[in-house]
């Protein structure tokens, strides 16, 4: 748990830190499309293989080795800024290169959890998870906010530095052999058997597939932050980073209370849980000001929380020990898929259509998907409580 606070303090301060230093070099909507863009397409290139890796490798060396990646990419780019020469290509190229450790990492990460997870109450220890992930994330956002304004770039020491640490915490982490297959196979036959699974269990396909569209809103949603703050909200790179906790501060609700409000093992709830989440991204996209941002970013963080813990949990418990990393991968570069798509949208509607909209498209989608998921599910025959 205290791997995953200081690992988030790093991804939240980086992600507060190159958003703001990207529209000091000039950058917009575009700019910031092409910079989630970089982010997003190492998940999609390596993010399969990755899942191979996780499955086929010991999960907490292959973490470590992604942290001090990520590490060595910021306190790159901190090199260039303490310069004063820091340019778009430099942010372009180092996130990029956190891109390829974060394909690693996160996933990586989720794959870890069912092995220190006890009495397999996954949603519970995945809320635990969150809890640490959005104090991370809260942290990591104010304290970027505030540095970028009174340091600029010089700031990029601090992720680097939590990068670090957290390599150095997950020494801390029972090693945990990985399941291994009494022949080995090749790449595609891997995923092959990953797909006969899911064929096998309409619950877990229809639970994998959803799983994207949190992932992926959250993903977008984030190409889109630092101009909506800055265009729509009219506030500065602080009220940045108090807008991006705010989602935090719900997001530590969520996983205080998901147990409560949505149980272990109702696959209802999910649909739920995407549903709202929509409902209250409309009311994001709409607020007229900074003040009923925050406020309806809470709420939006709750339920997109709540979303971002059961989807995982329901997979890390259904699915078989030797496919869960590609699995989880799978739905990590699907969501890198759709972020990307979205990239290139923004790209060519570019400064034509305000951040504002493109986030009230994004929250009408993401509720049509809950009313889709939970009509599947019912005819299906499985919104009633799992008995496994």
């Amino acid at each position: 748990m205290a791997t995953r606070l200081v690992s988030f303090i790093g991804v939240a301060a980086y992600f507060i830190l190159s958003s703001w230093l990207a529209l000091q070099c000039g950058a917009g909507t575009r700019g910031q499309a092409l910079l989630a863009g970089a982010l997003a397409l190492p998940s999609l290139a390596l993010g399969l293989y990755g899942g191979v890796l996780i499955d086929r490798w010991e999960r907490r060396k292959l973490a470590q080795c992604a942290e001090v990646l990520r590490a060595v990419a910021a306190g790159g780019l901190a090199l260039f800024a303490s310069t004063g020469e820091l340019e778009m290509w430099h942010l372009f190229v180092t996130t990029l290169i956190i891109g390829v450790g974060n394909a690693i990492t996160l996933p990586c990460y989720g794959a870890l959890l069912p092995a220190v997870s006890v009495d397999d109450r996954l949603v519970r220890t995945n809320a635990q998870w969150q809890i640490m992930t959005q104090i991370g994330t809260i942290a990591g956002a104010l304290v970027g906010g505030v540095l970028v304004g009174a340091q600029g770039g010089s700031a990029l020491w601090m992720p680097a530095a939590a990068y670090l640490g957290a390599a150095a915490l997950l020494f801390l982490v029972p090693a945990v052999k990985p399941a291994r297959r009494e022949v080995k196979i090749g790449l595609v036959a891997e995923f092959r058997s990953a797909f006969t699974v899911l064929k096998a269990d309409r619950k877990l396909l229809l639970v994998t597939a959803f799983s994207v569209a949190p992932v992926g809103f959250l993903a977008a949603a984030n190409t889109l932050l630092a101009p909506f703050a800055q265009n729509d909200l009219g506030t500065d790179a602080a009220g940045f980073g108090v807008l991006d906790s705010a989602w935090g501060i719900g997001a530590l609700v969520a996983g205080a209370l998901v147990s409560r409000m949505f149980g272990e093992r109702n696959y209802a709830n999910l649909s739920k849980a995407l549903f709202l989440t929509g409902l209250f991204a409309v009311l994001f996209s709409l607020a007229p000001g900074f003040r009923s941002g925050l406020a309806a970013g809470v709420l939006l963080g709750l339920f997109l929380s709540c979303a971002n813990i059961m989807f995982p949990a329901f997979v890390q418990r259904d699915a078989p020990p030797a496919d869960l990393g590609k699995i989880l991968s799978t739905v990590f570069a699907a969501s890198s898929a759709v972020q990307l798509f979205f990239v290139a949208w923004v790209g060519i509607a570019g400064t034509s259509v305000s951040a504002r909209v493109i986030l009230l498209v994004l929250a009408v989608l993401m509720t049509a998907m809950g009313v889709l998921l939970h009509w599947l599910l019912r005819d299906s025959g499985e919104t009633a409580p799992s008995s496994s």
